[in-house]
């Protein structure tokens, strides 16, 4: 069956839709890995990457609004650079979006197996079994997705009242019970690691991945009643009401901690604070109902995060099989409206992330650097589509745009920078990789296709440029090359550079539909 997605989702649907994807499994874990990076510090991390969310929100939400489409960060580069960077900007945010679902199911499982030992092999790893019941729960993320858009728009609504409320109650219960207010100022002070730890905390760290979930929502924009009114609303508020929840988290995990679990700094927390840490901590305080409501929302949150994305992910393979980028099968709808093969492909490449060698902290950091990756397109696609397509119904326009615009897409960069060498590598070669193998193939498969190509002017400059930036950095294997007090600014510069060859090629494929202002 093919057609269009049915337009049932409103305001609170789009926004639990973000405000869950936003509330995963981060919580659980990323207090400890930020602290562990950035001590204290870490509260400044989790405001540098609610700064950054909102920066890209608002882009996105003027883009969102104006073009309201399914898998919609696939196609605004397509509308506005074409094919070729329609589909370096699709592909990397598909890659990154089939990981969440299967990244939300192992926090699941390493929680679980506080109960269960034999899901994990090290405390880290899956083993056999866990891998088995990894792959079951992950099925049923994508089974329930197939059910339709307004019975996954109303479960998912329910799911997130819980995952607000549970996640601020226990901080608060912590403070109140448990606090320590030296361990902000005792074991290094509150920059024990500089401000490298800080920046390390935004994106190894998981700061910036738990932040990312807002995008969600524009995903979702082509089944929603009243796109250009809730999308802004929906993107902007999902951040503002999870950046306060998140740092409420950190200082209350900050401040739980028993002191002697930093007798050796903040980068070795005791392996008893790192196995379950919120459990350890409530346990610790003897809030014996607390350790039972955390252990049920391990399994909430993460799962609800997971369900979310396994639909998103569903449908940006939808979206990249109508802009022609993926097999034409992806773009079918089942008797309930959603694309069905995709969400089942998308299930079968999940199950990779399941290998023993992938643990919830490594699979962050390539979630971190190729999901900011694909963001950063939004700056270009906004800039260009302002100038091809100035008539189009813009109900929400950025302000200031010629500046913030520009601001968004360095903060991306520098983001991507900080993700260090290790990660970027690998993320930077899948995505030229991919984006030979599509052209190759096109050329094969449809020779008189416009390709686009012009897009080289710029994306060939940006992929080797972060790629030259990041292994000189100072970050996760990098060579330190680059002075400490010189990468920012140079990648601000080169950002701008990379900005203005995009703005010098668009290649518009703006449907017409779009072209003309709509009545409100």
């Amino acid at each position: 069956m093919t057609g269009n997605l049915n337009r049932r989702l409103g305001l609170l649907h789009l926004l639990a839709i973000s405000v869950g994807a936003i509330i995963g499994s981060a919580w659980l874990f990323t207090p400890l890995f930020a602290a562990q990076a950035a001590g204290p510090g870490a509260i400044i991390s989790w405001c540098i990457s609610g700064a950054a969310a909102l920066m890209l929100a608002l882009v996105y939400a003027e883009l969102g609004a104006a073009f309201p489409v399914a898998g919609g960060l696939a196609r605004f580069s397509y509308f506005s650079h074409g094919n070729l960077a329609g589909f370096v900007a699709g592909i990397a945010c598909w890659l990154g979006y089939v990981a969440i679902a299967p990244i939300e199911v192992q926090a699941m499982v390493r929680y679980l197996s506080d109960h269960f030992p034999w899901l994990m092999t090290d405390g880290s790893s899956l083993s056999f079994q866990g891998i088995l019941v990894a792959g079951l729960l992950l099925l049923g993320m994508s089974s329930i997705n197939l059910l339709g858009v307004q019975w996954f728009g109303e479960s998912n609504k329910y799911l997130t009242i819980w995952k607000i409320i549970i996640p601020t109650l226990i901080p608060i219960m912590l403070l109140m019970r448990a606090g320590h207010p030296g361990n902000f100022t005792d074991f290094g002070g509150f920059l024990p690691s500089g401000w490298n730890g800080v920046f390390a905390a935004v994106s190894t760290g998981g700061t910036m991945f738990a932040m990312l979930g807002f995008r969600a929502a524009i995903e979702m924009a082509g089944e929603a009643k009243n796109p250009q009114r809730d999308i802004p609303l929906a993107l902007i508020g999902s951040v503002l009401i999870t950046l306060s929840i998140y740092i409420l988290i950190q200082i209350g995990f900050l401040s739980a901690l028993p002191p002697d679990s930093l007798s050796h700094g903040w980068a070795k927390l005791s392996s008893t604070v790192a196995a379950g840490p919120f459990v350890e901590l409530a346990a610790a305080a003897g809030l014996v109902w607390l350790v039972k409501l955390i252990f049920i929302d391990s399994i909430v949150s993460p799962a609800g995060c997971g369900l979310v994305f396994a639909g998103a992910s569903a449908r940006l393979s939808y979206a990249l099989a109508r802009n022609g980028q993926f097999p034409s099968a992806f773009g079918k709808l089942n008797a309930n409206g959603v694309p069905a093969f995709a969400i089942l492909i998308n299930f079968l490449v999940g199950l990779i992330f399941f290998a023993p060698s992938q643990t919830w902290q490594t699979i962050v950091s390539f979630i971190s650097s190729i999901q900011i990756l694909s963001l950063a397109f939004g700056p270009p696609a906004l800039l260009a589509l302002r100038r091809t397509a100035p008539q189009a119904d813009r109900p929400f326009r950025l302000p200031l745009a010629a500046i913030l615009a520009p601001l968004a897409f360095i903060t991306a960069n520098v983001i991507i920078y900080w993700c260090g060498w290790e990660t970027n590598r690998v993320t930077l070669g899948l995505l030229a990789g991919s984006a030979a193998v599509f052209v190759i193939v096109k050329k094969i498969s449809t020779p008189h296709e416009p390709l686009d190509l012009s897009g080289l002017i710029w994306l060939i400059p940006y992929v080797i440029g972060l790629a030259v930036i990041s292994a000189l950095g100072n970050f996760s294997g990098g060579t330190a090359m680059i002075p400490a007090a010189w990468d920012i600014p140079l990648i601000a510069l080169f950002s701008l550079a990379i900005l203005a060859l995009s703005l010098w090629s668009p290649q518009s494929r703006l449907p017409d539909r779009f072209l003309h202002h709509r009545s409100h």
